[in-house]
C-alpha cells in the first residue's frame, strides 16, 4: 500500500516549524500499520531536521549555522546564497519507521522544518507512507 499527501504551510523568514503533528496525522490517514514514512521538502532554501523541540536549543542551532555561514560574506550568488548553503547542512528528506500505525520517534524527537530564506514562504512537503 502506498499513500501520498502534500502538506502546504507558511513559513517565516529565518523561522522554524514543528511539523510532527501534521506528519502524524497523515500517517493516521494512510491507515498503514507498519512501514515507512518519507517526508520530502520541495525547496532548496529550507531543511528538515529530527531533533528536540527546545527553544534554547533552536536558538543555539540558529547561532551555530549563522556562524558557519555568515550573512556578511561575499558570495557569488547575490540574492540568498547563505539560505541555500545553510539548507545543505541538513536534509530535504527524512524517512521514519511506522509501527502500530504510529511514527517511531524517540522520546525527544520532533520533525522540524527550518526556513533559511530571506523572506516568508509557503512550503510544500510531500509525505509518502508505504506499508501494510
Amino acid at each position: 500500500m502506498l499513500y501520498r499527501d502534500i502538506l502546504k504551510l507558511p513559513t517565516k523568514k529565518d523561522g522554524f516549524v514543528d511539523i510532527t503533528r501534521q506528519i502524524s496525522d497523515i500517517v493516521d490517514k494512510s491507515r498503514a500499520r507498519d512501514g515507512l514514512c518519507n517526508i520530502f521538502l520541495t525547496g532548496t532554501t529550507a531543511s528538515l531536521m529530527l531533533n528536540e523541540n527546545d527553544r534554547m536549543l533552536i536558538e543555539d542551532f540558529r547561532k551555530t549555522v549563522t556562524s558557519l555561514i555568515p550573512d556578511d560574506h561575499l558570495y557569488q550568488h547575490p540574492e540568498n546564497a547563505p539560505s541555500h548553503l545553510r539548507a545543505t547542512l541538513l536534509n530535504q528528506n527524512l524517512t521514519i519507521p511506522v509501527s502500530n500505525g504510529k511514527l517511531l520517534l524517540g522520546q525527544w524527537q520532533s520533525i522540524m522544518l527550518f526556513e533559511f530564506d530571506t523572506r516568508d514562504r509557503e512550503r510544500e512537503i510531500v509525505v509518502t507512507v508505504q506499508g501494510i
